[in-house]
């Protein structure tokens, strides 16, 4: 397990993690379907629990869409987000003559990617797991009640975390100054955004698709 050295390595990872992030496509697709299967499991009309969970009928021709989707939808969130921030990194380096390591494109996406990871946990109040938000005030214990609002909280914080992560992926394997990394993450909060809509949209029409083919729950 790696070693934090400060409170920040709690929220966004060991600067070791960032330093091994390397250009390798086959350790990007893992992380691929880490967010392709968080989409879907976070998504309010989820695939996996009308259609695979509730209703068995034609499980396997099922499950194998659910992974084509996972893989699509993980692969349109990693690189619609991360290539084009990239690109503008390595613009910014470019123009300022400062250094950024070679591949780093893949290297930023690997780093978007897994970064989900630390957010998984926000997946038990979307999903029957009985932690879900509808449970607070109702008839449960304060345990149960104090887990929900802890995992509420800290599904607010993803918004303001996983861009911290990306930084520190960024200062890691660059050299962009100050103002010059301020100018990303402006680029970084309003992309996220951007990107997080259009891939509630997809999975939408994803989730339209198993309805057409096998009926509504």
């Amino acid at each position: 397990m790696e070693q934090l050295r400060s409170g920040w390595d709690l929220f966004l990872l060991p600067r070791t993690w960032h330093k091994r992030l390397n250009a390798s496509l086959l350790s990007l697709i893992p992380g691929i379907a880490i967010v392709g299967f968080f989409n879907l499991l976070s998504h309010p009309r989820s695939i996996f629990k009308d259609f695979i969970i509730n209703n068995t009928a034609g499980i396997v021709g099922k499950i194998f869409l659910f992974i084509i989707a996972v893989l699509v939808i993980g692969f349109m969130d990693v690189f619609c987000f991360a290539w084009p921030i990239a690109d503008l990194c390595r613009f910014i380096a470019r123009r300022s003559n400062k250094f950024i390591i070679q591949g780093f494109n893949i290297v930023l996406m690997k780093s978007y990617a897994y970064s989900h990871l630390l957010f998984y946990p926000v997946l038990l109040i979307v999903n029957p797991t009985g932690l879900e938000l509808e449970k607070l005030g109702q008839d449960t214990s304060s345990v149960t009640q104090i887990v929900i609002i802890t995992l509420y909280v800290w599904a607010i914080m993803q918004t303001a975390i996983q861009p911290g992560i990306l930084l520190r992926t960024i200062s890691i394997k660059s050299k962009l100054e100050f103002p010059e990394k301020l100018m990303v993450a402006l680029a970084i909060f309003v992309w996220i955004n951007l990107v997080s809509e259009a891939v509630r949209y997809i999975t939408d029409l994803v989730y339209n698709i198993f309805a057409s083919l096998y009926g509504f729950v």
